[in-house]
């Protein structure tokens, strides 16, 4: 299968896209290492990930658009993209990218809070509860009006 020259500098532009989608994916792989401090071992997973879902959409994206040849230009494409959404829009999208993964941090850390405060308010409620039924008792044994008669 032959590729005209407009198919190809499609192609081309279509891996510069896939190229700077791959930088976004970097990115917000960059805002959740730097927003929940992961060490090493997170790191590395983290950066596994990564390549995985870059490599397999690079292979995806060769196989469906580049008709399953090696194509040289779509790996420059790509490495294009990669190079030009760090030039142009990095710096500007991480700090985006980093208040989005704090508030879904957030989110996901609020129920619990909310749950953990909520016991610690019964455990202290039954505690008072339980106090004052203590206190009822020694007053009952207290007051002769109480006392069963026998």
């Amino acid at each position: 299968m032959t590729f005209t020259l407009g198919e190809q500098t499609l192609v081309f532009l279509e891996a510069v896209l896939a190229g700077a989608a791959g930088g976004v994916c970097y990115d917000l792989c960059r805002a959740l290492r730097r927003r929940l401090h992961l060490g090493g071992l997170g790191t590395a997973l983290l950066d596994g990930l990564f390549w995985l879902v870059v490599l397999g959409w690079l292979f995806y994206f060769s196989v469906t658009d580049a008709a399953a040849q090696a194509r040289s230009y779509v790996l420059l494409g790509f490495g294009l993209g990669f190079g030009l959404y760090f030039l142009c829009f990095s710096q500007a999208l991480l700090p985006l990218f980093q208040a989005i993964v704090g508030v879904l941090v957030w989110a996901c850390i609020l129920p619990v809070r909310l749950g953990r405060r909520t016991a610690c308010l019964a455990a202290q409620f039954f505690d008072r509860a339980e106090q004052f039924v203590q206190n009822l008792k020694k007053t009952k044994k207290m007051l002769p009006f109480f006392r069963r008669s026998r």
